[in-house]
């Protein structure tokens, strides 16, 4: 009787949050709630069609110019300074939607301002009101519905007001420096929690923003991991958090955070999320069916988990997002080159490519292992390139210090694996060298995105082996060609021979072949 009673009132709680968000969808998005909005990446009005006929009421505007948004003169001051002359695609669809409270869903390409998409806004929501909104209320019910293990103690935690979740260590730490940049001014405090730093610090940390809030409210930015630790520990609660932002959501659901971010879910009933993904493929979009539809994916209240349904704002940019899932784009300001090599030639290739650059380069190489990326570190010092490695078996302490080093040109070669093939905004780069082929090609792009960025060029070189690397010869050259890229005739030949199945005559062939 009692578990039926539980079960009763957890899903009127449910049914209770996704009310508030279909109101809060309608008063911004009109009656049918949810839109699709898609753009050309040009920034004007891009074509909008809705999910179900009627056509809705059209979108807000586009702020095409800084002077559109109604941000604090603190927030305007920091964006001159930053010298940037517009707003990014991205910010330009995603600013009024935000600003204007409705949930959002944005899929755009690596490098296109995505962090400035999702902090602005909350910090206008912070400045315009003196305080995130909180639904005394929604808070109650969530302190009730807390699982006992959590809400049995008296002790009251420090309760945070914005949440923003990173999938990685590095993208929470430079999320958290623009937190500074942008939020500081205006009296925002923020505080970065990640695994493989000392939690007691992060706790402290978390106490003194909570004091000393000025009226405004603070912002954590952190890691699944360590978030859902601090939480079970009672050192930080979200039960009074308005707004929630997911990034690089499609690299969360790859690492297995999607526990997480069902109980970050749980945690928050009042809350204003924004998901900003790469990619659209069918898990992110069940994922944001049910998370944006404020269920916790224990019923089949929040629909068939295609993301086509759910009170949100849907905004796709270029060809990264079609809407039906799924089309994985190559960023068209990075050139591809990719050069035939096996293992034993890629150290010369390596050492031709470098001594070839130009003064002032910046380049990150990946490998598949660890201990690849060490011995090619210690190879390349030792032939007088500066070199510094970013890998999971070295400490929190460790990468940072390597990462400072790579930021402020003391070592401007950096090898590292996958680790830092994500979310990593470090300007400047001008060359992603693929010195292993990345294990998929979802990886392959993620990978060469971290040059090419905020409207920079760069350049991509791959280092492609015929022993193991033939699996993915269609789908590489598949993106190559729908980034603009031109495939060399070797590549193309043994896609043709990957698609006939007849791969392993072809390559005996072209080997042959070789002058």
């Amino acid at each position: 009787m009692a578990k039926d009673k539980k079960e009763k009132k957890e899903k009127k709680e449910k049914k209770e949050k996704r009310d508030k968000k279909e109101k809060r969808a309608r008063e911004v998005c009109g009656a049918d709630g949810a839109k699709r909005v898609r753009s050309d990446g040009a920034g004007g009005g891009g074509a909008v069609s809705p999910s179900d006929a009627p056509p809705p009421p059209p979108t807000p505007r586009a702020w095409t110019a800084f002077a559109d948004a109604p941000f604090a003169p603190s927030i305007a001051n920091a964006l001159a300074s930053a010298g940037f002359p517009s707003p990014t695609p991205i910010q330009q669809r995603a600013w009024p939607v935000a600003c204007d409270g409705a949930d959002v869903v944005a899929v755009a390409k690596t490098g296109s301002g995505k962090t400035l998409a999702f902090l602005l806004p909350i910090f206008h929501q912070a400045r315009r009101t003196h305080c995130f909104p909180y639904d005394r209320a929604a808070a109650a019910a969530a302190a009730a519905a807390r699982p006992p293990s959590i809400h049995h103690r008296s002790q009251t935690p420090p309760r945070c007001d914005a949440l923003v979740c990173a999938p990685t260590r590095e993208l929470a730490i430079q999320i958290h420096a623009e937190c500074a940049r942008y939020g500081e001014p205006s009296g925002i405090d923020a505080v970065c929690v990640y695994g493989g730093a000392p939690a007691y610090e992060q706790k402290n940390a978390i106490a003194a923003a909570a004091k000393n809030t000025n009226g405004v409210g603070f912002i954590v930015v952190a890691t699944p991991g360590r978030l859902c630790d601090l939480m079970e520990q009672r050192a930080l609660a979200l039960d009074r958090c308005a707004h929630v932002v997911l990034d690089e959501a499609d690299r969360m659901l790859d690492m297995g955070f999607e526990p997480q971010a069902r109980s970050i879910s749980h945690w928050s009933p009042y809350d204003r999320t924004m998901m900003f993904t790469a990619t659209w493929p069918k898990a992110v979009r069940k994922m944001a069916a049910k998370f944006l539809a404020g269920d916790d994916g224990d019923d089949g209240d929040a629909g068939d988990g295609d993301g086509d349904g759910g009170n949100y704002v849907k905004i796709f940019l270029g060809e990264g997002g079609d809407g039906d899932g799924a089309a994985l784009a190559a960023n068209r300001a990075v050139s591809q080159r990719f050069i035939r090599a096996t293992d034993d030639e890629k150290d010369k290739h390596m050492y031709d490519f470098l001594c070839a650059l130009k003064e002032g380069s910046r380049v990150v190489a990946f490998a598949n292992t660890k201990r690849r990326v060490e011995m090619l570190t210690k190879a390349f010092w030792n032939h007088g390139f500066g070199s510094v490695s970013v890998h999971g078996d070295k400490k929190q302490s460790e990468r940072e210090a390597a990462l400072n080093k790579f930021i402020r040109d003391e070592c401007p070669l950096m090898f590292a694996t996958d680790v830092a093939a994500r979310g990593l905004d470090i300007k400047g780069v001008t060359h992603v060298v693929n010195f292993d082929m990345a294990r998929d090609v979802e990886s392959y792009v993620h990978r060469i995105g971290r040059t090419g960025r905020a409207g920079e060029l760069g350049e991509s070189v791959t280092f492609w082996n015929p022993d193991y690397d033939v699996e993915c010869a269609p789908a590489l050259c598949k993106i190559a060609r729908d980034a603009g890229q031109d495939v060399p005739e070797w590549l193309a030949k043994y896609e043709r021979a990957k698609e006939s199945k007849q791969w392993r005559v072809a390559d005996a062939v072209l080997k042959i072949a070789e002058p």
